[in-house]
């Protein structure tokens, strides 16, 4: 109810409830801003092909492919077959 002066009264749940709805809604939106920045830096260095993605833990390799022990795949390198060329 009213003051008889005709001031609101505070109620001090409401404030509350809107000071933690304020900090989930700018938490969840700081969350998503930097997702967009971290995704769009990645595809920076993609489209670089910056070769220390493959050691970075910030990016996850979704895709596993067999190769031999010690080797690892770059993007747009081409494989090429290598003949001997040695004469016996």
């Amino acid at each position: 109810m009213g003051c008889p002066s005709g001031e609101v009264e505070l109620d001090y749940a409401i404030i509350a409830a809107w000071g933690c709805n304020t900090i989930v809604i700018l938490g969840v939106g700081t969350y998503i801003v930097f997702e967009i920045l971290k995704r769009w830096r990645v595809g920076l260095r993609l489209s670089a092909l910056d070769e220390s993605l493959l050691n970075d833990e910030v990016v996850t390799v979704e895709i596993v492919t067999d190769a031999p022990q010690g080797s690892s795949f770059v993007a747009g390198a081409v494989a090429e077959f290598v003949e001997d060329r040695r004469d016996y």
